[in-house]
Parts: structure tokens; sequence; C-alpha cells
């Protein structure tokens, strides 16, 4: 089906859809491909009224991966505000300071001796530029001229068709309009119908921001356009650049057909549908980018072929044919696992879940040029709000959490992809900015692939362990399929560069241990002892659990490997001498090196990040084998009350086998711009991080009947459980990596050859 696409002469796209069929070919997929049973026409979000123009975040969205559109599903006016993954403003660019070594050194030896707000001053001489901005494609507009005094007004997201419809009444006529984005067309496709003949009339036309020009051929619009060189989010007043021979480029091209009346050419480039029993319109876009070191107008893809042929190919098939094939292709992911809870058609928490799922399978797809963003993929602002940009001390691992073990664990490629940019990029930044080896990223970053310290409070400017957290998204690919061939060429490389770069972070503190510095606990801050509020210290926990997790990673990666057996023995040498874990004067589990105590006071108690407590999700460094650590972990959350947010407090109170207290934590506002995050949820009835599959960990008492189908546990594992009276009822387990795992039942262990409520199966 994709046998379009490998047509067209880019060696960059033929690369993408490429990794699709290798990943198809070495069975990493076998494991995930069956449909579970359930209720899926349940799973809808259904409204009684249009969305207004100005609540964004409110409409409903649609995606492929690269392409997307988020719907208002107003009658007379009807916007889909557009979108293309790899649309965003800049150039290739190094923002690497020659003059940050320097500056980096003088910052640890001010650390060294407790100067902490002569630390964050000099630590600003590390700074380099801004990142760039995820840029809106355009609109597309649809008028109505039949659409006065409407009734039986209804919109619904579907999401296991991943279709939104938009239905009403008016004069007499019932009106149904339908909206898809197929990811093996790679189009948006739009039906627009009635019940009587010749009742469909609108005016379509597209609008953007960008700098762009529109024309007509035949019955399709076509828009080219480009992006700025250059924007400043963060500048006041805002800045923008263009030049029409800097930035990206793009095409959009919007083909409409009907049945029954006519498409014409109307004024400012629109089309005219006219007395219509059914129109069809069918858009897609494509940019010239090429990659994060490519110049996007000289080295640029040939994207005006691409997306002709996108639409031209699309074009062909009937309506019923696109949908079929997006169908096909949506369900083999997003029907790998069912969730019902007491029994609820749907559980909100459960259809919370399943958006989370269709969320990130709409803006994250194998094959594409850049992860999930800031605001997913939909952005309709010159200036969006953080830029939409990569946030790397909180926003990635939280909203791919859901991935491997909701059992769309391959939508993580555009991530994988992503850090293995970063990892190149950050090579130089390392040597350049720091004298160190391995590569390093800092707290923000674009898609070129930034990995500079940015301008700001260095609370959170200063991050250089960003990388480092991204591995762990990079382990679990390999954690959770067991691909060795994976961990070779992919994984251990970016894993082992990052442990590079953390080794040569370390210094010796005053008592001998090893601590990162400068450091930073995001984006907090605390009182020095002259009462100063200040941010750069050394050797916070959030760091040394980062650290501690590399290089075990590193280390089992090598034994698995057998490679590299002296770095692992440097590796294992250097693990000995961290900084450990600390436990403060309130039984918490300390933030940063030291307790606060007179002179070192903490800043704000109920602060919206508990950065130190990912040492219990989701990295589990802090589990059940170690007791006194989870319960000073549980400490630190209490303390944080109404903050703790992020980056997910519902996956840390799970990983703290606290079921209602991560019931509480997860938030049913959605859609929103800021779609929360649902990793905490699958690991209420599975965790998977130790060396044992956990059944039922944390399950609120709430939920006192339910079942999940489709999870995926670590060690290339599927999982489905059926419980009653907040008792496990059955189980079964499938490895299909030949290997037997430890199980147990909330902490409990089980014996697969007795216990007759686990059914386990090696899959051959």
């Amino acid at each position: 089906m994709y046998a379009h696409i490998l047509r067209i002469s880019s060696p960059l796209f033929i690369e993408r859809f490429a990794i699709f069929t290798l990943l198809l070919i070495s069975g990493m997929l076998h494991a995930q491909t069956s449909q579970k049973q359930g209720d899926w026409e349940t799973l809808k979000l259904s409204y009684n009224r249009p969305t207004e123009i100005k609540n964004f975040g409110a409409a409903l969205p649609i995606g492929n991966g690269r392409i997307g559109a988020k719907l208002y599903g107003m009658v007379a006016n009807e916007v889909l505000n557009l979108n293309e993954a790899s649309l965003w403003s800049g150039m290739p660019r190094s923002y690497n300071n020659p003059n940050a070594l320097t500056a980096m050194l003088e910052t640890r030896k001010a650390l060294a001796e407790a100067e902490y707000k002569r630390a964050d001053s000099l630590s600003r001489g590390m700074q380099g530029k801004n990142n760039q901005a995820y840029m809106p494609l355009g609109n597309l507009h649809l008028d109505f001229d039949n659409s006065s005094d409407y009734t039986n007004y209804s919109r619904e997201l579907d999401l296991d068709r991943a279709l939104v419809t938009v239905r009403y009444r008016s004069e007499g006529v019932n009106y149904t309009r339908e909206f898809f984005a197929s990811y093996p067309d790679q189009v948006i496709v739009m039906r627009i119908y009635s019940d009587k003949k010749g009742k469909v009339n609108f005016k379509s036309y597209l609008q953007t921001q960008m700098q762009g020009k529109t024309r007509i051929e035949g019955s399709t619009i076509i828009q080219n356009g480009r992006a700025p060189y250059h924007v400043n989010t963060y500048a006041n007043p805002q800045e923008v650049l263009w030049d029409e021979n800097k930035g990206i480029g793009y095409q959009s091209r919007l083909h409409i057909r009907s049945s029954g009346g006519r498409v014409a050419t109307g004024p400012d480039s629109s089309l005219i549908i006219a007395n219509a029993d059914t129109a069809i319109l069918i858009f897609s876009s494509v940019t010239s980018f090429n990659g994060f070191d490519k110049d996007p107008v000289t080295q640029g893809l040939d994207f005006k072929n691409i997306v002709k042929a996108y639409i031209d190919a699309a074009a062909t098939k009937s309506y019923h044919a696109l949908l079929e094939n997006h169908l096909k292709d949506y369900r083999l992911l997003f029907r790998r696992l069912w969730v019902e809870i007491n029994k609820e058609k749907p559980n909100p928490y459960a259809l919370a879940y399943q958006y989370a799922r269709y969320n990130l399978i709409s803006c994250s797809r194998p094959g594409h040029s850049a992860p999930r963003n800031e605001q997913g993929i939909w952005n309709r602002d010159l200036f969006p709000k953080y830029a939409s940009n990569y946030t790397l001390n909180e926003n990635p691992n939280k909203y791919y959490a859901i991935a491997e073990p909701g059992n769309i664990g391959e939508v993580t490629q555009p991530l994988i992809n992503f850090v293995g940019a970063l990892a190149k990029s950050g090579t130089s930044t390392a040597k350049i900015n720091y004298g160190f080896n391995g590569w390093v990223a800092h707290h923000n970053s674009d898609i070129w692939a930034m990995t500079t310290m940015a301008p700001g409070d260095p609370c959170w400017a200063l991050w250089p362990v960003g990388g480092m957290w991204l591995c762990e998204n990079v382990w679990d690919r390999y954690k959770f399929t067991a691909d060795t061939s994976y961990l070779r060429n992919t994984a251990y490389p970016i894993l082992k560069g990052a442990a590079q770069f953390a080794l040569d972070l370390l210094v010796a503190n005053k008592d001998g241990y090893l601590v990162t510095s400068p450091s930073t606990s995001p984006e907090n801050h605390f009182f020095d002892e002259t009462g100063r509020r200040v941010a750069v210290s050394q050797g916070t926990t959030m760091d040394m659990a980062l650290i501690r997790t590399l290089f075990k990673h590193c280390i089992e990666a090598s034994d698995v490997l057998e490679t590299d057996a002296a770095f692992k023995t440097r590796l294992q040498h250097t693990l000995s001498k961290l900084l450990p874990y600390g436990i403060g004067s309130k039984g918490q589990l300390n933030e940063w090196e030291f307790d606060y105590s007179a002179k070192l006071k903490e800043w704000e108690p109920n602060h919206r990040h508990i950065s130190h407590v990912i040492a219990v999700w989701p990295l589990g460094e802090i589990n059940r084998t170690t007791p006194e650590l989870l319960l000073a972990a549980r400490k630190s959350l209490e303390l944080r009350k109404t903050g703790g947010y992020h980056p997910d407090k519902a996956g840390m109170w799970s990983r703290l086998l606290d079921g209602d207290k991560a019931r509480e934590a997860l938030r049913l506002t959605y859609p929103a711009v800021y779609d929360a995050p649902f990793g905490g949820f699958s690991e209420m009835l599975m965790q998977s991080h130790t060396d044992a599959i956990d059944l039922l960990p944390a399950l609120p008492k709430a939920w006192k009947k339910g079942k999940v189908a489709g999870l995926r546990a670590r060690g290339n594992y599927e999982i489905a459980i059926e419980w009653e009276n907040n008792k496990l009822k059955k189980a079964n387990i499938r490895s299909y990596n030949g290997t037997t795992p430890q199980v147990t039942i909330a902490g409990k262990a089980v014996d697969l050859k007795s216990d007759k409520r686990v059914d386990f199966l090696i899959m051959r």
C-alpha cells in the first residue's frame, strides 16, 4: 500500500517508510498485531454544540503522525486548523558558545565553595540562543450557505475509527460532515453530504500565516509557501524574519470532487461547490525539511512532486476505499488494547486512557520526520506558547510513557530518531561548550536538534542531563521488544555517548562522593544562607537518579551484546562512588545534595515539579526492593500537596502502590492544548520495571471489577487481566521471546505451574 510513496525519488522518504517495513520484517510487531474484543463503538467523545473559534484546546484533533487538523464543528463557517509536523521556523545552525567552557569551569569552582548565588550568575555565561518554533500550516475554510436556524446538532470524535463527524438539520435537510487523516494514503479526507439531492453548497479556500501564494488548477487548490527563517517567541516584542531564499518551503493541495452539482472556481483562489449530493475533499501537504543538518532550500525534499503524488493517488480512490485503508491501518494499532472498568461503557478513566492512545497515534507514527511536540501536532499560532517546542525536562517522557505498555510502542520511532539526531548535534556541544566526551542535550530543543543551553533562568535553562532522560525512552524500546539488533545498532551507541558525557559531568564533593556539577532540579529553587533565591547547585537527586539508571542500562547492554568490557568496568566502578539518595529531616527524599536546614531553606513547598521523584517513576530506581527510599519518596509527594504534577503524579503514585491517589491524580480535562498524560494508568494495572511482572499493583478501590487485554510488559510479554471485588480473577501472559517471567500479584510471588488464576503461554 506504500508503493506510490516509494516510487518518489526521495531518499529520506524511502528511508522513513523503510523503517516501518524493517520493523515488520524483524518481528518487533508480531506480538502486538492481534485486535482485541471489546465494545469499541462506545469510545466516543460527543458534544451537542460547536466549539467557539477562540477555544482551540477544545477543538477535536485528527492526525496521521505527519499532517493534522483541529475541527470546531461550526455550522455556517467551519475552520480546520492545519499542520504538518516538519513545518518549523529556522535553518540548520550551531548555537554552540565558545565561551561556555570557561563559564562552566568558573561555575564549578563557585559550587565547590558553596557560593550558590555566584554560581547562578556565572552559569549564565554558558547560555546560547533560543530554539525555533513550530509553525501553523494554515486554515481550511468551509463557508456554507444553507445552515441557518439549525437543529439536531451533534459533534463527535469516534476514537475507534479516528473520525470526526458533525451532523445537523437545517431547512428540512439533514447534513453530515466526516473527517479523518489517513496514514497509508497520507491525506486528510472529508466527506460532506445530505439526505436530499442537490443540497450541498459551500465555498472552500486555504489561508496561511506563512508567506504563501495560492492558485487553482482544475478542481485543486494549490498553495506554495515558506516558513520564516527565524522566530523568537520569547523576545519582547516577538521576532519573525522572512526571506524567500531561506527557511522550510511547503506545498499544500486541496482536491475536491462532487457527485451531482458542480465544482467551479470562485474569487480569491476558492472553489465553489454548488447543488451537489456529496462532496469529497482530499488534502495533503509536504515540506522541504530533509533532516536537521540539511539546508531545506538547497538540500530539501522534492516536496511539490511528493504532495502531488499523494493527491493524485488518493483522488483515484473512492471515499469508501480511502476510509477502508484508514481503518485497517489505524485499528491495527488502536485495537491492540481493550480496557473496561465496572461495566461502564465507557468508564471515564478508560475512555481518557484510550483517548491518550489515540492522541499519540495521531501525532507520532513511524517514517515521519518529527516526534510529538509540546502541543502534539496541532498549532494555529505564529508565536505558540513555549514555541510548541520540545521541552526535555518532562514532556517527551510523560507523553510517550503510554506507548510501550499501551501496545503502540512503534509510535516512539520518531522520538528515537530525534534522539539520534540530538546525539549527533550534542557531540559538538559537549566538546565545545563543556570540553567533555559523549553528547549532551539541555532543556529546550527543536526540529533542528538544538542541544545548547537556552537563555533564561538557570533553574530550567541549565540542565545538561536532558539527553540522559531521553535515553530512557530509547532503552525501553529494547526492554519491551527484547530486540538485540535494535540494541546493538541504535540504542547502545546513543546510551554510551550519553554515559560518556555523564562521566565527565561528575566531580568529587567535599565528602568524596561523585556528583554532577553544575546541576539543577527543574524548575525549582532554594534559598541560600543569606536568604537569596538560587537554583544552581551540584548533585541534585534527579541528576543522580538519571546517571545511575543510565549506567545500569549500559552495563546490561554490554553484557547482552558482549561488548565494551572495559567501559562496563569503568561504569561499575563509578556507580559505587555516586552520591547516595538522602532522606531528610521530614522523612522526605532529598531533592538536593543537602537537606533543607536553618541555613538552606525550601523556596516553594508546593512547587509544580517534583523532579527528584522520577527515581520512582518513570525510572524505577526506587521500588519495592528499597522500602525506606520508597517511603521517603511518598513523603516527598505528600509534602508537595497541590503541586508535584510534573512530570506525572499519577505515574508516581502508581509506583508508590497507592491506587486511590493515582486515580485522583488522573486528569479528565481533555481534549486540550496540552492533553493530560495518562502514563500512570497502565501502571495501576500492571508494572514490569523490576525483575517481575506485577499484576494489579495499585488498583483503586473504586475499580471493583474490570478487565484489560493487550498490555505490554518488558521482556516482550503481552498481558490480559480480569478482576472482581478488587482481586485478580484470571490473567493470561504470552511470551513472544521464549522466556518465562517472574510474576507477582500485588507484590506476592506466583507459581505459574500451580496457580490456576494465571495462564502462561510461550508463543512459537
